[in-house]
Protein backbone atom coordinates (compact mmCIF):
# COMPACT_ATOMS: atom_id res chain seq x y z
CA UNK A 1 0.00 0.00 0.00
CA UNK A 2 1.70 3.18 -1.63
CA UNK A 3 1.68 6.19 1.44
CA UNK A 4 0.10 9.20 -0.06
CA UNK A 5 1.18 13.15 0.77
CA UNK A 6 -0.84 15.88 1.31
CA UNK A 7 -1.00 16.15 -2.09
CA UNK A 8 -2.38 13.72 -3.16
CA UNK A 9 -5.00 13.72 -0.42
CA UNK A 10 -6.63 17.30 -1.52
CA UNK A 11 -6.52 15.93 -5.12
CA UNK A 12 -9.05 13.18 -3.92
CA UNK A 13 -10.87 15.30 -1.27
CA UNK A 14 -11.62 17.64 -4.49
CA UNK A 15 -12.51 14.41 -6.43
CA UNK A 16 -15.14 13.78 -4.25
CA UNK A 17 -17.17 16.87 -5.16
CA UNK A 18 -16.21 16.69 -8.77
CA UNK A 19 -17.03 13.01 -9.08
CA UNK A 20 -20.42 13.46 -7.71
CA UNK A 21 -21.65 16.17 -9.35
CA UNK A 22 -20.56 14.72 -12.52
CA UNK A 23 -21.88 10.67 -11.59
CA UNK A 24 -25.65 12.93 -11.43
CA UNK A 25 -25.33 14.99 -14.44
CA UNK A 26 -25.69 18.45 -12.25
CA UNK A 27 -24.02 21.74 -13.04
CA UNK A 28 -21.60 24.03 -10.95
CA UNK A 29 -24.36 26.13 -11.21
CA UNK A 30 -26.95 23.94 -9.79
CA UNK A 31 -25.12 23.04 -6.99
CA UNK A 32 -24.21 27.21 -6.53
CA UNK A 33 -27.67 27.67 -6.32
CA UNK A 34 -28.77 24.48 -4.10
CA UNK A 35 -26.52 24.90 -1.59
CA UNK A 36 -26.38 29.19 -1.37
CA UNK A 37 -22.64 29.65 -2.57
CA UNK A 38 -21.40 31.24 -5.93
CA UNK A 39 -20.11 29.10 -8.38
CA UNK A 40 -16.73 30.16 -7.99
CA UNK A 41 -16.88 28.59 -4.53
CA UNK A 42 -18.39 25.28 -6.50
CA UNK A 43 -15.11 25.65 -8.98
CA UNK A 44 -12.47 26.23 -5.67
CA UNK A 45 -13.54 23.16 -4.21
CA UNK A 46 -13.67 20.93 -6.83
CA UNK A 47 -10.00 22.18 -7.66
CA UNK A 48 -8.84 21.41 -4.35
CA UNK A 49 -8.20 25.54 -3.74
CA UNK A 50 -10.86 25.60 -0.57
CA UNK A 51 -12.60 22.90 0.75
CA UNK A 52 -16.64 22.53 2.30
CA UNK A 53 -16.99 22.47 6.03
CA UNK A 54 -18.45 19.05 7.74
CA UNK A 55 -21.96 21.03 7.03
CA UNK A 56 -21.91 22.13 3.38
CA UNK A 57 -20.21 18.63 2.56
CA UNK A 58 -23.54 17.13 3.92
CA UNK A 59 -25.46 18.99 2.22
CA UNK A 60 -23.71 18.89 -0.95
CA UNK A 61 -24.84 14.85 -0.86
CA UNK A 62 -28.48 16.14 0.08
CA UNK A 63 -28.65 18.14 -3.15
CA UNK A 64 -27.21 15.83 -5.61
CA UNK A 65 -29.47 13.19 -3.81
CA UNK A 66 -26.77 10.39 -3.42
CA UNK A 67 -25.40 8.47 -0.82
CA UNK A 68 -22.23 9.61 0.25
CA UNK A 69 -20.43 6.69 1.82
CA UNK A 70 -18.99 5.22 -1.32
CA UNK A 71 -16.99 8.81 -1.99
CA UNK A 72 -15.59 9.18 1.37
CA UNK A 73 -14.57 5.55 1.64
CA UNK A 74 -12.55 6.08 -1.60
CA UNK A 75 -11.41 9.40 -0.52
CA UNK A 76 -10.01 7.33 2.87
CA UNK A 77 -9.08 3.94 1.60
CA UNK A 78 -8.48 4.50 -2.31
CA UNK A 79 -6.50 1.18 -2.44
CA UNK A 80 -9.43 -0.39 -1.56
CA UNK A 81 -12.88 1.29 -2.84
CA UNK A 82 -11.97 3.21 -5.27
CA UNK A 83 -13.98 2.25 -8.23
CA UNK A 84 -14.93 -0.65 -6.73
CA UNK A 85 -16.30 -3.20 -9.02
CA UNK A 86 -18.21 -6.35 -8.99
CA UNK A 87 -15.37 -8.22 -11.49
CA UNK A 88 -13.08 -7.31 -9.16
CA UNK A 89 -10.66 -10.34 -8.27
CA UNK A 90 -11.85 -12.05 -5.13
CA UNK A 91 -9.15 -11.47 -2.73
CA UNK A 92 -10.58 -7.67 -3.36
CA UNK A 93 -13.97 -7.96 -2.80
CA UNK A 94 -12.82 -10.52 0.38
CA UNK A 95 -10.80 -7.23 1.96
CA UNK A 96 -13.29 -4.34 0.94
CA UNK A 97 -15.81 -6.38 2.71
CA UNK A 98 -14.27 -7.62 5.54
CA UNK A 99 -13.26 -3.96 6.54
CA UNK A 100 -16.93 -2.68 6.05
CA UNK A 101 -17.71 -5.41 8.62
CA UNK A 102 -15.25 -4.61 11.01
CA UNK A 103 -16.09 -1.35 11.53
CA UNK A 104 -19.96 -1.97 11.32
CA UNK A 105 -21.16 -0.65 15.08
CA UNK A 106 -22.05 -3.94 17.60
CA UNK A 107 -25.91 -3.04 16.62
CA UNK A 108 -25.18 -3.31 13.09
CA UNK A 109 -23.31 -6.42 13.27
CA UNK A 110 -26.49 -8.07 15.23
CA UNK A 111 -28.84 -7.15 12.66
CA UNK A 112 -26.38 -8.80 9.80
CA UNK A 113 -25.80 -11.85 11.96
CA UNK A 114 -29.95 -11.51 12.21
CA UNK A 115 -30.69 -11.44 8.54
CA UNK A 116 -27.97 -14.26 7.42
CA UNK A 117 -29.39 -16.62 10.25
CA UNK A 118 -31.98 -15.74 12.17
CA UNK A 119 -35.07 -17.93 12.21
CA UNK A 120 -37.25 -15.58 10.18
CA UNK A 121 -37.84 -18.17 7.44
CA UNK A 122 -35.91 -16.44 4.69
CA UNK A 123 -32.69 -17.83 3.18
CA UNK A 124 -29.84 -15.27 3.44
CA UNK A 125 -29.33 -16.49 -0.52
CA UNK A 126 -32.79 -15.37 -0.96
CA UNK A 127 -32.64 -12.17 0.62
CA UNK A 128 -29.49 -11.32 -1.08
CA UNK A 129 -31.19 -11.40 -3.92
CA UNK A 130 -34.15 -9.55 -2.83
CA UNK A 131 -31.92 -6.77 -1.83
CA UNK A 132 -29.66 -6.88 -4.70
CA UNK A 133 -32.88 -6.67 -6.99
CA UNK A 134 -34.76 -3.86 -4.82
CA UNK A 135 -31.18 -1.83 -4.54
CA UNK A 136 -31.65 -1.48 -9.29
CA UNK A 137 -35.08 -0.54 -8.94
CA UNK A 138 -36.04 3.19 -9.24
CA UNK A 139 -36.18 5.00 -6.14
CA UNK A 140 -39.67 5.56 -6.61
CA UNK A 141 -40.06 1.96 -6.80
CA UNK A 142 -37.71 1.53 -3.36
CA UNK A 143 -39.84 4.36 -1.59
CA UNK A 144 -42.84 2.43 -2.38
CA UNK A 145 -41.84 -0.81 -1.06
CA UNK A 146 -39.57 0.59 2.15
CA UNK A 147 -43.06 2.62 3.23
CA UNK A 148 -45.22 -0.57 2.62
CA UNK A 149 -42.56 -2.64 4.84
CA UNK A 150 -42.15 0.30 7.64
CA UNK A 151 -46.56 0.07 7.89
CA UNK A 152 -46.74 -3.75 7.97
CA UNK A 153 -44.17 -4.09 10.60
CA UNK A 154 -45.57 -1.25 12.51
CA UNK A 155 -49.10 -3.06 12.39
CA UNK A 156 -47.74 -6.68 13.35
CA UNK A 157 -46.01 -5.40 16.24
CA UNK A 158 -49.20 -3.65 17.88
CA UNK A 159 -50.86 -6.79 16.72
CA UNK A 160 -48.20 -9.04 18.08
CA UNK A 161 -47.65 -10.56 14.76
CA UNK A 162 -43.82 -10.01 14.50
CA UNK A 163 -41.33 -13.02 13.89
CA UNK A 164 -38.88 -13.27 16.57
CA UNK A 165 -40.03 -10.54 18.66
CA UNK A 166 -37.20 -11.25 20.76
CA UNK A 167 -34.39 -11.01 17.95
CA UNK A 168 -32.66 -7.47 17.25
CA UNK A 169 -35.20 -4.80 15.71
CA UNK A 170 -34.89 -2.16 13.51
CA UNK A 171 -34.36 1.62 14.41
CA UNK A 172 -37.81 2.87 13.53
CA UNK A 173 -36.81 6.94 13.53
CA UNK A 174 -34.11 5.67 10.89
CA UNK A 175 -36.94 4.39 8.76
CA UNK A 176 -38.97 6.87 8.87
CA UNK A 177 -36.49 9.02 8.58
CA UNK A 178 -35.29 7.23 5.34
CA UNK A 179 -38.57 6.94 3.90
CA UNK A 180 -39.37 10.63 4.18
CA UNK A 181 -35.67 11.76 2.56
CA UNK A 182 -36.24 9.10 -0.38
CA UNK A 183 -39.69 10.69 -1.26
CA UNK A 184 -38.26 14.27 -1.16
CA UNK A 185 -35.54 13.01 -3.58
CA UNK A 186 -38.47 11.63 -5.67
CA UNK A 187 -40.14 14.84 -5.27
CA UNK A 188 -37.06 16.70 -6.73
CA UNK A 189 -36.37 13.93 -9.19
CA UNK A 190 -33.08 13.02 -7.60
CA UNK A 191 -31.73 9.44 -7.94
CA UNK A 192 -30.76 8.63 -4.13
CA UNK A 193 -30.83 10.56 -0.98
CA UNK A 194 -28.88 10.81 2.25
CA UNK A 195 -29.63 9.79 5.41
CA UNK A 196 -27.79 10.32 8.23
CA UNK A 197 -27.91 8.90 12.37
CA UNK A 198 -30.78 10.20 13.73
CA UNK A 199 -31.03 7.89 16.48
CA UNK A 200 -29.85 9.67 19.17
CA UNK A 201 -31.62 12.99 18.50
Amino acid sequence: MRKDNKSDRVKRFAQIWSLSRADTGKTQEYMANGLGVSKKTIQNWEKGASAPDLFEGSEWFRVLGINPLPYYLAFLYPWMFDGIKPDDNDEEIEQALLFLVKNMTQVEKRQLLYLMAGRHGSPWYSLLQMFTAHCHSSLRSRVTAARTILENYEMDQVCGDLVCPDNVQPDMKMLHHAVEEGKQSVFNQLSGYTNIDISKT
